[in-house]
């Protein structure tokens, strides 16, 4: 897997929350969960004012600091590299967003606190983990809502990565390296590849991920889930890369870093041919980078990233793979984390928020129960744009799994 160009600031959060909430057995950090939630948290605080201005520092990859600031896009009229969305003289008009959203609890066994991590394209399969009292972590498995399976693998920190609609996940524990491992029917299997993550499973079985020590690996593909992993391609000088997600078809998003440089998106078509993606230029300027989030039905959603001296900035987009053009997503729609077939994004703001192909951005409803303030993670999100799931965290600690449904 290749480290993420934030990691270093998602360290600082790593090293205080889920260690603040371990108080009874051994000391244990979730390295990649309490990263991921540090980057998401600090992103969705950019996004509590609409135009914020946050002080970031960062280690770059030649080991030198560097201090940023991430400020809030204006709004000029975007340069003509940027497709605007426009409606089909011949296709119906899409529902205008979700409606009569709800958003409820998942149970956990009694478990006070617990994060979903994944779910599948359907909206029926939720996966995640649990921490009950003591040092046990395990992993759990919801359908439509309730808690069907859990359970153990060998190693620590047990994380379900991806879940696809026929119930196979996969996942990675540390044993001691990160190893990876499937689920499906109860029944834990190791997977081929040594020191391994699996990131994403489509409905046929094909897995990507990266092999190798974590952030330092090489992008993969497993043809099942009992297959050895073949290495994907990559340009002249890459030294790391991994495989984030991967579509029906095929098709294979991830990221690819050079030497002493940041990863940006990269392409392994369902042809068999690669690119790199575009950067888009964003109010005049071409971006330094591009890091995508998630695939789906030929629909890329992530930002784009531009430094200009000691300024970084960002931009969040909609990228159609058979137009090879972007989409600036709205003001309000957040950070974009997944995307569905119907070309909805979700992404994640003061609280998730849902945009439709036609620009228009639903917030999803909090949830009343927790206390105090809450940010909200979201890492599910159904091909119809109804279910999501997710997390909520707050000044207790107690992650509150959760899933959203909407008419």
């Amino acid at each position: 897997m290749t480290k993420h160009p934030n990691d270093d600031d998602r360290y600082a959060v790593a090293l205080l929350r889920p260690l603040a909430s371990e108080p009874s057995g051994p000391a244990r950090l979730d390295v990649s969960r309490a990263m991921a939630d540090g980057r998401r948290r600090r992103r969705s605080r950019w996004w509590a004012g609409g135009t914020a201005v946050v002080a970031l520092t960062a280690t770059t990859a030649a080991g030198g600091t560097l201090a940023f600031s991430a400020i809030g896009r204006p709004s000029p009229k975007p340069p003509v590299t940027i497709a605007t969305p426009t409606p089909s003289v011949t296709a119906a008009a899409p529902p205008a967003g979700p409606k009569n959203c709800k958003v409820t609890r998942l149970p956990t066994d009694g478990a006070k606190k617990a994060l979903v991590t994944a779910g599948d394209p359907s909206g029926h399969w939720l996966v995640g983990r649990t921490y009950p009292q003591g040092p046990s972590r395990p992993f759990v498995v919801w359908k439509d809502g309730k808690l069907v399976a859990t359970g153990e693998t060998s190693g620590e920190d047990q994380s379900l990565e991806d879940i696809n609609s026929k119930g196979v996940a996969v996942g990675y524990s540390f044993d001691p390296g990160v190893r990876p491992y499937s689920y499906r029917n109860g029944k834990v299997t190791a997977m081929a590849g040594g020191e391994a993550v699996p990131t994403a499973i489509n409905d046929a079985g094909v897995v990507v991920g990266a092999v190798g020590p974590l952030y330092e690996g090489r992008p993969v593909r497993w043809k099942s889930v009992t297959a050895e992993p073949d290495r994907l391609p990559v340009p002249a000088g890459t030294e790391y890369g991994t495989a984030t997600d991967i579509d029906e078809d095929g098709t294979i998003l991830g990221t690819v870093s050079a030497k002493n440089k940041e990863a940006t998106g990269y392409l392994w078509l369902a042809d068999g041919s690669t690119r790199r993606m575009p950067l888009p230029v964003v109010d005049g300027v071409k971006s330094t980078m591009f890091w995508p989030a998630a695939i789906r039905n030929g629909v890329v959603v992530g930002r784009s990233v531009t430094d200009a001296g000691d300024s970084r900035t960002f931009a969040y987009f909609r990228y159609r793979l058979d137009t090879g053009r972007y989409e600036r997503l709205p003001e309000g729609s957040g950070d974009p984390a997944r995307v569905a077939a119907n070309g909805w994004v979700l992404g994640e703001a003061q609280r998730p928020v849902v945009t439709t192909d036609k620009g228009v951005t639903t917030m999803l409803p909090k949830y009343a129960k927790a206390k105090g303030r809450q940010d909200y993670l979201v890492s599910s999100f159904s091909d119809d744009g109804k279910v999501v799931g997710g997390y909520a965290i707050g000044d207790d600690i107690q992650n509150q799994p959760l899933m959203w449904r909407c008419n």
